[in-house]
């Protein structure tokens, strides 16, 4: 798996449990490096969710 597949992987996964779309995911993590992307995504459970999403946590 090459480095953009496992961004996107991780990206999917935050989208997942946070309930954030998955262009805010991609809006956000722009530019960090693969290190923080990790840290960031590992960590993305704990933010608001919005009332109206459509992915269960």
């Amino acid at each position: 798996m090459d480095d953009s597949e496992e961004r996107l992987k991780l990206l999917k996964e935050a989208r997942k449990l946070s309930g954030l779309p998955l262009d805010f995911w991609v809006d956000l993590t722009e530019g960090l490096p693969y290190s923080s992307l990790v840290i960031l995504c590992g960590k993305s459970s704990i933010l608001p969710k919005y009332m109206n999403s459509k992915v269960n946590s």
